[in-house]
């Protein structure tokens, strides 16, 4: 039984002469075609021979046996079809008259092809527009947030975009190569045309595997952003998390970890880790702590600190001051965003404090690292300063 050998199919089938000749020089090493699928051509391994190749341009992928008939007449072997055309072949040595093609049929074949491409490119560029129109205004508008890039919520249309994208490159280029076709159909200048197939061959490849890695990319970043997300106690020792840590700025000795309970598991003291497209690093913390002794002793009313920490490394200088404007009107609700005042310090390229009788809040900006806080206690704001700038160093932009 003859050894089969697959090579991958170039897509673009309009390209009649160079699939001719590609199925020429592979007889010639010895790989003789028999048959065609969506995605390989598939070779009979055997001597090398010198045979020669027609396609003539399908209807659909069936051909009736009066039009095998008559190519036989003319010295020509049926080999294979597919939704796009019909392969015959002739051993070269045969000196098979050409083939019996009905150049009006052809013709029409091609126009239909044309008008058929031509429809999905239109439907693939209004997609493409209305995608990015709809995206564009959105986010002009504050209807799309950078808070919203960030968690994920507008990956999906993306995808859809840069599918639509992926799609409409290769229709383009199919447009203008059929409409070539049925021009060299109409002004008969085919039958003779011997086209080399090597450039075109590798340049399929190449398109192909770039739109594999496109492709797996963009299924990858989904799956990977839900794997890497994970909600963890803790831990009681600082490990070097970019989080500013309660401990590190109460500096009590007698500081204990007050738990939370809800739905029987501890939040007290927990924080959560994730990566996006839109931002590499990601971190959001709670710390809840109780003293009792010391200074503190009254059982009654024990001092509580907590702190509460987010942590957004950006991908994109330009969405830093939209995620400030954002947590601003997060965390006051909306309410009273000039509550929040800008603070001068070295460290920072911005800082701003938000001060009441219940807790204070603090937004740090450094390169494309932002950093918000809020902190219940006694402690000074030069010491979470302090310990922020200590913290958003790791961080720092490359």
């Amino acid at each position: 039984m003859a050894e089969i050998v697959r090579r991958i199919r170039p897509r673009q089938y309009w390209r009649i002469k160079e699939h001719e000749c590609w199925f020429s020089d592979m007889s010639e090493q010895g790989l003789h075609f028999y048959e065609i699928g969506t995605h390989f051509a598939k070779f009979k391994k055997g001597d090398r021979k010198q045979m020669d190749y027609r396609l003539e341009l399908a209807k659909s992928k069936y051909i009736s046996s009066e039009k095998i008939r008559l190519y036989e007449e003319s010295g020509w072997d049926y080999i294979a079809s597919d939704r796009n055309f019909h392969v015959f072949a002739a051993p070269t040595e045969r000196k098979a008259n050409e083939p019996p093609i009905n150049r009006e049929e052809q013709i029409s074949i091609a126009k239909k092809a044309f008008n058929k491409t031509l429809f999905n490119f239109i439907v693939n560029l209004i997609a493409i527009i209305v995608i990015t129109t709809v995206f564009v205004k959105s986010f002009e508008n504050g209807n799309i947030s950078v808070l919203q890039l960030i968690d994920g919520y507008t990956l999906a249309p993306l995808l859809v975009l840069f599918v639509n994208f992926i799609q409409i490159l290769p229709i383009g280029k199919s447009l203008f190569g059929i409409n070539r076709l049925h021009n060299e159909l109409k002004a008969g200048i085919l039958d003779d045309q011997q086209k080399p197939w090597e450039n075109f061959y590798r340049s399929g490849i190449v398109y192909s595997f770039i739109v594999l890695v496109i492709t797996l990319t963009l299924v990858f970043i989904p799956i990977y952003q839900i794997w890497s997300m994970k909600t963890t106690p803790l831990p009681e020792e600082d490990t070097g998390l970019p989080i500013v840590r309660l401990a590190s700025i109460e500096n009590q000795p007698h500081l204990k970890r007050k738990p939370f309970y809800f739905e029987g598991e501890d939040l007290g003291s927990t924080y959560s880790s994730q990566w996006n497209i839109f931002a590499s690093v990601q971190y959001d913390s709670t710390e809840m702590g109780v003293i009792q002794e010391g200074e503190w002793y009254d059982p009654n009313h024990a001092y509580q600190p907590s702190i509460s920490s987010e942590v957004y490394k950006l991908r994109f200088n330009s969405h830093v001051s939209s995620l400030v404007n954002e947590l601003i009107i997060k965390h006051t609700y909306g309410s009273d965003p000039a509550s929040f005042k800008e603070r001068k310090h070295t460290a920072f390229d911005r800082l701003l404090i938000r001060d009441n009788s219940f807790h204070k809040d603090f937004l740090f900006v450094r390169g494309r690292t932002v950093m918000y806080i809020n902190y219940r206690g006694q402690v000074k704001d030069d010491v979470i300063i302090e310990k922020a700038a200590e913290k958003m160093a790791l961080l720092a932009d490359d």
